[in-house]
């Protein structure tokens, strides 16, 4: 049966990207993420299946009594994971799909009551006209309709499930956004290096980093999916384990997996987009699989696709360090969650791509994918 991990900050945690503190010349560490990396959950929860267990970590090799569960090094065993993604009151929240842009706050006066109300405009990026431009010829670009000046991306957004299965409809707009500075806050914090022999402070070796501080307010979690295991590795009761960078302390609860979301699209319609819920590895390329050629065809779990324009976030750096070899792991680059590719269904049933994961390290919980509508016709800016 699929459990739910749910990690719960004691105090502040710290997560980010793997970038070194010179890489932009300065001493500030990288950016800060949250949900955090699908390796650092995946770790927690193999490290803690293994101490409630009795595992020896330093005798630990890949025929330990529990590699064929959880595996050993890079391979997960029998260990499926799904997420990590963020919880607001036991309710998973999905990221804003990045087609939606935001325009001025509107204010006015209610007939009815005289009350001042603002009113939130929204608009949405759909293929533009085919134009010839440095990627090829006939390129459709995603363009913004001309009805709603100013609109903007939306970055560092959430949706409740209800409003994420609005914006997949392709023509309505979400009524609740909550952005990550609602949720939680970013504390600066300095740090010095200590001489170990001599435990003073070295000179020069001073840094700055970013801790995530809830909000009191806010009972916000991270979770995790976890499949494919005996029931009985489950952790039965709550638990503290060291989580994210510099060791910082999280409650461990396990529930049931219910979080379900529910896609519009149907077997005969033929305009679709593909969004993530979570990060992806997709290689170099960018594709959503191999199959794909330069002229956007390619096939996904027997659906035929050509993609037609695709609007994608800026990649997130993933790194690490390798406890099996004791090195650091190859920084990697990923299409981070909420980035949209839209499709022509070429033949097949594009409803069963709802769900389902692509790109590499799936085992992870990485490629979960949401399936949208979207319209050549419809092209407008409308308020919420």
């Amino acid at each position: 049966m699929i459990k739910q991990w749910c990690f719960s900050p004691l105090d502040t945690w710290f997560f980010k990207e793997a970038r070194p503190f010179d890489s932009v010349g300065a001493t500030q560490l990288g950016t800060i993420l949250l949900p955090p990396p699908a390796r650092t959950v995946a770790g927690a929860i193999r490290t803690l299946i293994g101490e409630n267990q009795g595992v020896d970590w330093k005798e630990s090799n890949a025929n330990h009594k529990l590699a064929e569960e959880i595996g050993y090094s890079d391979h997960l065993g029998k260990l499926r994971l799904t997420g990590p993604y963020l919880l607001l009151n036991g309710k998973r929240l999905y990221p804003l799909p990045l087609i939606i842009l935001e325009g001025k706050i509107k204010r006015f006066k209610s007939k009815k009551t005289g009350k001042r109300i603002e009113q939130q405009a929204f608009d949405r990026l759909r293929p533009g006209q085919p134009i010839e431009c440095d990627l090829g010829k006939k390129v459709r670009l995603p363009e913004k309709s001309e009805h709603l000046e100013g609109a903007k991306p939306i970055e560092d957004a959430w949706l409740t499930a209800t409003d994420f299965e609005r914006v997949l409809t392709g023509k309505e707009y979400p009524e609740n956004i909550k952005y990550n500075k609602e949720l939680f806050t970013l504390e600066n914090r300095v740090g010095l290096a200590l001489d170990r022999k001599t435990r003073i402070a070295k000179e020069h070796q001073l840094y700055q980093n970013q801790h995530i501080r809830i909000h009191h307010h806010n009972n916000l979690q991270i979770g995790m999916q976890v499949d494919g295991i005996k029931e009985k590795l489950h952790p039965t009761a709550k638990q503290l384990i060291h989580f994210g960078g510099e060791g910082r302390l999280a409650e461990v609860s396990i529930s049931e997996a219910n979080h379900k979301i529910t896609s519009p699209v149907v077997k005969s319609d033929k305009h679709i987009f593909l969004t993530l819920l979570t990060a992806a590895n997709l290689g170099q390329s960018g594709l959503l699989n191999d199959s794909f050629q330069q002229d956007g065809h390619g096939e996904i779990k027997k659906v035929k696709l050509k993609m037609v324009s695709a609007v994608l976030g800026k990649s997130i750096r993933e790194g690490g360090w390798d406890l099996v070899n004791d090195s650091p792991r190859p920084v990697i680059s990923l299409v981070p969650a909420g980035s949209v590719w839209f499709c022509e269904v070429l033949s097949g049933d594009p409803k069963t791509l709802h769900g389902y994961k692509i790109g590499t390290d799936t085992e992870l919980g990485r490629g979960e994918l949401a399936v949208g509508k979207w319209s050549e016709s419809e092209h407008n800016g409308l308020t919420v």
